[in-house]
């Protein structure tokens, strides 16, 4: 006896209570060790769609709804007795007539039904008058190809434009993901799902395993249970895989935004390297240890069918890998950190350096210009380019400021003191000279935030070698570095950069609310354009509430009272966020979150921490706290501006950082500050 678990059972356990939870997964044990489910009450459900439906009972009210087939048993759906009644009724389970891949099939009701009215394609539009029907001139042939179920071939076709976003609630998602694509202008010969093979098993063609997964055993499925959001974020999309396993002259890149999958095409890629040798070493690194811990996770559920996979696998921080092959090469050193380098400019400036430059400006001139570029004369400094330092220095200025930065580089050496882009520097050299790095791969995630350093050291850890870098990044979540162009550094991805459309991740309603802070388009200084519209979420959510308060006791009242709601509703703690600004508003949500922790021994906390720490990590639930009008955009920033133009990157990077902690929820989405609230809330209302 085989037991199958889709996709739509584990969405519906989700939101469950744990209470609730809990008796599900006795009774789904119970039915895997007795596939006879003796004692379930089991109930052949007469009205449903299809007629090898069953219910198993959990408690007095909650129902489990399964097919029976044979020696399969398929958890299909989970809910509350007439909820789940009312889902098996409207539900039927096939293979599709081209692909072979099993479908569960939403049924057409009532006046769904009806037939179209236009005998003429070729005049539809015109006929409909303003109803735009994008799908009316598509044949049944093309839509049957692409997977879209023969029940559905005349409602699609008359479906109106402003109903496309429920495509995905109700088409299976190789058909959804089709039409989507066809009506934003893309190509439907793109989506042309596989063939059926002769007596091929249903549930093992590409389009059913996004849905369906086999259990052998009773560990798997109790982990499956325990964990059914991490099991399914870690699934490849069909229409992926060839962004994975293929085979390329140069580094290649994968882009799109937040949720549409860059991580997972990137831990799958590394996973596919690993398989091509037992002696093959691969990188899989990023830039905070927050995410590569995130990424470590996600590869031992990833890898677990084949633990040896993982051993060939080292997840680590880009910088810590950076420091430990320094080490091995040229020995033990000290980092300096940006505290010394504040003291060595307070003393430059007690010194009578620096003119009237502030400490903030020098500071920051250091670290985006002087020491980020490895900068270490003042005629390389008078005609470095300032893309994104927009404050224009005058001779003067900049001999004051070189004097500064003089002084920095001196006192250091003096101490043996380096810093992190000096490490890259210097190891970048060493692999031109012909020294190799212990991998033959290296995948980058977030690699939108690299540094001009770790760009000039990836670059010469590709040159010559075939398939030797994947990055995965999002020019609408860069938040830590001003622009540069890789290209310029030796790192060219054009021509071999591809974006993801559809967002797996994030609810539409999340989605379409954070797309508001991003332009429709934007371009990286190579010339590769990322565009921000035509991405598609494949599910619905509540929509996100923007709330202002009175003060920070009401603010830390309403989230406190929203916390409630969600772990109510059976979202675990570690699965929900509170986001802030930066740590001067850490108090206001651990208010919040304390407020639940006192209110019940037995709850636990949910994670709080600064919207920069955030970035790359995912959960089901956020809020993102102390949006006030003098905490987003940063005050200290716009202080320290020096023209227009900066003004924009300033409010440039301020959006990017806000998008990013929106788009760190799943499902629920919660923005409060105090009134008035920042300016950027008006896009989000």
């Amino acid at each position: 006896m085989t037991l199958l678990y889709a996709s739509t059972f584990a969405d519906a356990l989700a939101k469950l209570t744990h209470q609730e939870q809990k008796q599900v997964k006795i009774t789904t044990v119970d039915l895997m060790m007795d596939p006879k489910g003796t004692g379930l009450s089991l109930e052949r459900l007469t009205r449903a769609g299809d007629d090898k439906v069953w219910s198993a009972r959990v408690s007095r009210d909650l129902r489990i709804i399964l097919r029976r087939d044979g020696e399969d048993n398929l958890l299909a759906y989970v809910g509350h007795h007439n909820d789940a009644y009312r889902w098996a009724e409207r539900r039927k389970f096939i293979p599709h007539e081209r692909s072979g891949a099993m479908q569960i099939v939403e049924v057409i009701e009532g006046q769904e039904k009806a037939e179209p009215e236009y005998g003429d394609h070729s005049s539809a539009m015109e006929t409909a008058g303003e109803v735009v029907q994008p799908f009316w001139s598509l044949t049944d042939d093309q839509l049957l190809d692409v997977g879209v179920p023969r029940e559905w071939l005349k409602h699609v076709q008359v479906m109106p434009e402003d109903e496309i976003d429920t495509l995905f609630d109700r088409l299976p998602a190789e058909a959804a993901e089709a039409l989507y694509d066809f009506a934003t202008g893309g190509k439907l010969e793109d989506h042309i799902v596989t063939p059926a093979e002769p007596g091929a098993d249903p549930y093992a063609h590409p389009d059913a395993q996004r849905r369906f997964r086999v259990f052998d055993n009773v560990d798997e499925l109790t982990a499956a249970l325990d964990a059914p959001f991490e099991k399914w974020a870690v699934f490849l999309h069909p229409a992926q895989r060839e962004l994975v396993r293929r085979k390329v002259t140069g580094p290649t890149r994968v882009t799109g935004s937040a949720g549409t999958g860059k991580t997972i095409v990137a831990l799958h890629r590394a996973v596919y390297f690993a398989e091509q040798s037992e002696t093959t070493r691969v990188l899989l690194t990023t830039f905070s240890p927050e995410l590569a811990r995130s990424l470590s996770a996600k590869l031992e559920i990833q890898t677990q069918a084949v633990p040896e996979l993982r051993e060939r696998i080292a997840v680590r921080p880009l910088d810590e890998a950076a420091l430990e092959l320094y080490c091995q090469q040229f020995g033990e050193l000290d980092i300096v950190n940006h505290s010394h380098i504040r003291e060595l400019i307070e003393k430059a400036l007690s010194e009578g350096l620096g003119g009237d430059l502030t400490r903030q400006f020098l500071l920051e001139e250091w670290q985006e210009l002087v020491d980020a570029w490895g900068v270490t004369d003042p005629e390389s400094y008078a005609t470095l380019p300032r893309i994104g330092r927009r404050t224009r220095l005058g001779p003067k200025q900049r001999e004051a400021a070189w004097a500064v930065f003089d002084h920095i580089r001196t006192r250091m050496a003096e101490r043996g003191l380096v810093t992190c882009a000096m490490i890259y520097d210097r190891l970048t050299g060493w692999l031109q000279d012909g020294g190799a790095i212990p991998f033959e791969h290296v995948v980058v995630d977030e690699a939108q935030d690299l540094t001009v350093a770790q760009v000039r050291f990836l670059a010469a850890v590709g040159k010559g070698r075939n398939d030797a870098l994947f990055l995965a990044g999002d020019i609408g979540q860069r938040i830590f570095r001003l622009p540069f162009s890789w290209a310029k550094l030796g790192l060219d991805i054009r021509g071999r950069s591809h974006s993801l459309r559809v967002n797996y991740r994030t609810s539409h309603q999340i989605r379409a609310m954070a797309d508001r802070l991003l332009p429709p388009a934007i371009t990286d200084l190579d010339g590769v354009e990322e565009g921000r519209r035509g991405t598609v979420s494949i599910f619905d959510g509540p929509v996100p509430e923007v709330k202002l308060l009175d003060d920070t006791e009401a603010e830390a009242d309403f989230v406190s009272s929203w916390l409630r709601r969600c772990m109510t509703s059976g979202i675990p703690a570690k699965q929900i966020a509170l986001l802030v600004r930066s740590s001067d508003q850490l108090d206001r949500a651990r208010k919040s979150a304390e407020n639940i922790v006192t209110a019940s021994a037995d709850a636990e906390a949910p994670i709080v921490t600064v919207m920069h720490d955030a970035k790359g990590l995912e959960f089901r639930a956020v809020a993102v706290m102390a949006c006030d009008e003098d905490v987003i955009p940063d005050p200290q920033r716009l202080a320290s501006i020096g023209d227009v133009a900066e003004m924009e990157s300033v409010y440039e990077t301020e959006r990017h950082l806000l998008y990013v902690a929106c788009t760190r929820a799943r499902d629920q989405l919660l923005v409060t500050g105090i009134a008035p609230g920042s300016e950027f809330l008006d896009d989000l209302r």
